[in-house]
Order: C-alpha cells, then structure tokens, then sequence
C-alpha cells in the first residue's frame, strides 16, 4: 500500500494557525504586562481570552477536516 502524502488541510490550515500564533502572542504579551503591574482580574481575563481563542482554531480546523473528507 503506498503512502499517503496528500495535505487533508491545506494552506488555509496554515493561515489559520499563523493567525492564531499571531494572536496567542500578543495576548501572552499582554498577560505578563498585566502579571507585572499586578492586575490579577485582567490577567485571567486575557489568559481566558487566549483559550477562547484557541479552543474556536481547534473547532474550525476540525470542521475543514471533516468537509475535506
């Protein structure tokens, strides 16, 4: 049987995940400036915010995995 090397997701897989990182980034950035000034409110609130924003990537490239297929 030979290997399977076809991609099941794609380029918009990879601009999705770029997008993400870019803005997992900037929200852990955001975090320790809150962490540094003492903000605990504002440190859950974006520590959340970045598992929100994750748990959205993981549930959209499920659903292009599952259209691809």
């Amino acid at each position: 049987m030979g290997k399977d090397t076809k991609n099941p997701l794609g380029t918009p897989t990879i601009i999705l995940v770029g997008i993400g990182a870019i803005i997992s980034a900037a929200l852990f950035y955001f975090m320790f400036n809150f962490a540094d000034e003492g903000n605990l409110v504002m440190v859950v609130l974006t520590a959340s915010l970045i598992a929100v924003i994750m748990f959205g990537i993981v549930k959209v490239l499920t659903s292009i995995s599952r259209y691809n297929n």
